[in-house]
């Protein structure tokens, strides 16, 4: 088991040091803004290792199967060449949002064969030792965040999963949301190495804003 890097107090002092006047987050984070931010390949593959996560949690939880196939694991700079290179072929849709896009892109380049099962994962998920490491600095978690509640809304959005497990009020901010996931990681140390980076993010946030 990897030992923990951080304890309460680190968390806590990231809590009492959040800012707390962000502006409301837009609900559009789309397409074209992913392009634009994937200039910054680490800022880039937070976003894309936080949005397959959450996909392969939130099936797990939906009892749906998942439609992405791989025939291993494989590196995030792969999966986002696929990904950038069906964005760039289909201008017209860069409005959408940049979770569904990215969800469509892979399930087109790694479609799942009729008796095919598919891969655990198309990577080696974070856990939540690293989504606590990432979430002590604002710009690092910002992309976590956006991702996983992005492929929430999406598989909401296409009836994938039957009911949404978080419920946003419309005034809520990116510094509530950072505060109430840093919140619950700091009262379940136990479960950082365990769980994955995704899984306690959306449990975190549904305890926080419940449907």
């Amino acid at each position: 088991m990897r030992a923990f890097v951080f304890g309460a107090a680190m968390l806590a002092a990231a809590v009492a040091t959040s800012p707390r006047d962000s502006a409301a987050l837009p609900r559009g984070y789309s397409g074209a803004d992913l392009l634009q931010n994937c200039s910054d390949a680490t800022l880039c593959e937070l976003y894309l290792r936080a949005l397959v996560d959450a996909y392969d949690t939130l099936m797990v939880w939906g009892n749906a199967r998942s439609r992405i196939c791989t025939p291993r694991p494989q590196e995030p700079a792969v999966l986002w060449q696929a990904v950038s290179a069906t964005l760039s072929a289909r201008p017209e849709r860069l409005s959408a949002s940049a979770g569904s896009l990215i969800i469509d892109a892979l399930q087109v380049n790694f479609r799942c064969a009729a008796a095919a099962a598919p891969t655990a994962t198309l990577f080696a998920p974070r856990d939540g030792v690293d989504l606590a490491t990432q979430c002590t600095n604002s710009t690092n978690c910002e992309p976590v965040l956006y991702a996983v509640l992005d492929a929430h809304q999406t598989l909401v959005d296409w009836q994938t999963i039957r009911r949404p497990f978080v419920c946003l009020p419309e005034n809520s901010t990116l510094a509530e949301w950072r505060l109430a996931v840093l919140r619950y990681l700091g009262e379940h140390l136990d479960q950082l190495a365990v769980h994955t980076s995704a899984s306690l993010v959306l449990t975190a946030m549904a305890q926080r804003y419940p449907c």
